[in-house]
C-alpha cells in the first residue's frame, strides 16, 4: 500500500510539473470542511468517500479538510477557504449569523431528516433517571456540539439540574471520548448523538434518556459560493441518486451516518435549534467563543 501510494504521488507530481511547464494553471481543489467529531481514522473512513464521490460526479477536484475547532471551520467557510462545510445544526446557525451561510442539502441518516441526542450511563450504574445525576459528573463532547452539549444540557435543565452547579462538567471534544470516559469511570454520564450511543449501548453502557428529534446535519456554503456550486451539490447529492442506480449504490455504501443520502432542507428547519441554544446557553450562544459556552464559564 505504501509503495502504491508513493507511486501515485510520484505520478501526480509529474503531472503537476508538466502542467506548470506547459503554462497551464493547476486548479485549486474545492475543500469540504468537517469538524473533528470523532477520532481521525474514523473521520476519514466516514467522509473521504463523500469527497471522492463529489470529485467523480462534479468533474472538479475535491479535498477533505478536518478541523479540531468548530469556530475555525466556520471562519474558513465564511472566508471562502472552504467551499462547503458539513456542520452540526448549532454550528450552522452560528455560521448563518456570522456571514449569512446557507444550507444547500440536509443529511437523511437512516432516511430521516432528524437525529437524537442520548444520555448514557455505565451498565452497572444505579442511576435510573436524569434527576439522579444531581451531584454527579457529566461528560460532554465539544461546547458547540448540538447533540453532545446543547441538547443534553437542555435535558438536564428539564430535569431541574443546572449544569456546572448541580452537575459537574467535563469536556472531551469527541462523542466517543465522552462515552469512553463513562466506561472508564471518569464521569457518571455523558451526552452523545444516537449512532454513537447505539454503538456503546450493550457494550458497557446503558441508555438513560433520549432527546426529542433534532434537525439533521446540513452541507453549508458561504456567502461567496457560486450558483453553479450550489446547483452541482443538489444535482449530485439529491437529483442523481434519485434516478441513477450507480449513484444510489455508491451513496448506500457510505458510512451509516451518510448512507441515507441527502435531501433539500425544509425552510426554517433550524429555527428551533437557534431558540434552544439561546435558551440554554444565553444570548451570547450565537457568537461567543467556544470556551465561554462551557458549564460554569460565566462564573469563572
Amino acid at each position: 500500500m505504501r509503495l502504491r501510494a508513493s507511486c501515485l504521488g510520484a505520478v501526480a507530481a509529474v503531472l503537476l510539473a508538466g502542467a506548470a511547464l506547459a503554462g497551464s494553471p493547476v486548479e485549486e481543489p474545492l475543500r469540504l470542511g468537517v469538524v473533528s467529531f470523532y477520532n481521525p481514522r474514523l473521520m476519514y473512513l466516514k467522509y473521504q468517500p463523500l469527497v471522492d464521490y463529489l470529485t467523480q460526479r462534479t468533474g472538479r477536484r475535491w479535498e477533505l479538510t478536518i478541523s479540531g475547532s468548530y469556530d475555525a471551520t466556520v471562519a474558513d467557510l465564511c472566508s471562502g477557504r472552504l467551499a462547503v462545510a458539513y456542520l452540526g445544526p448549532f454550528t450552522y446557525v452560528r455560521a448563518q449569523r456570522a456571514c449569512g451561510a446557507t444550507p444547500v442539502v440536509q443529511l437523511q441518516t437512516h432516511g430521516q431528516p432528524t437525529y437524537r441526542a442520548q444520555i448514557l450511563v455505565r451498565a452497572d450504574s444505579p442511576i435510573s433517571s436524569i434527576a439522579e445525576l444531581r451531584g454527579r459528573s457529566f461528560g460532554f463532547g465539544a461546547p458547540l456540539s448540538t447533540s453532545s452539549h446543547v441538547v443534553p444540557r437542555g435535558m438536564l435543565e428539564a430535569a431541574g439540574l443546572r449544569a456546572g452547579t448541580d452537575v459537574r462538567c467535563r469536556y472531551y471534544g469527541h462523542h466517543e471520548r465522552a462515552a469512553r470516559a463513562v466506561l472508564l469511570g471518569e464521569v457518571d454520564a455523558c451526552g452523545v448523538r444516537d449512532i454513537v450511543g447505539t454503538k456503546f449501548a450493550g457494550r458497557g453502557l446503558r441508555l438513560l434518556a433520549v432527546s426529542d428529534p433534532i434537525p439533521n446535519f446540513p452541507l453549508v456554503v458561504g456567502p461567496t459560493a457560486s450558483v453553479g456550486l450550489r446547483r452541482d451539490l443538489v444535482r449530485v447529492l439529491v437529483e442523481e441518486p434519485a434516478v441513477d442506480p450507480a449513484a444510489r449504490r455508491t451513496v448506500a455504501g457510505w458510512d451509516e451516518e451518510l448512507a441515507g443520502g441527502f435531501a433539500l432542507p425544509t425552510e426554517n428547519v433550524f429555527d428551533q435549534v437557534r431558540a434552544t441554544a439561546i435558551r440554554i446557553l444565553g444570548p451570547r450562544a450565537l457568537f461567543a467563543p467556544e470556551a465561554e459556552l462551557e458549564c460554569g464559564a460565566g462564573d469563572r
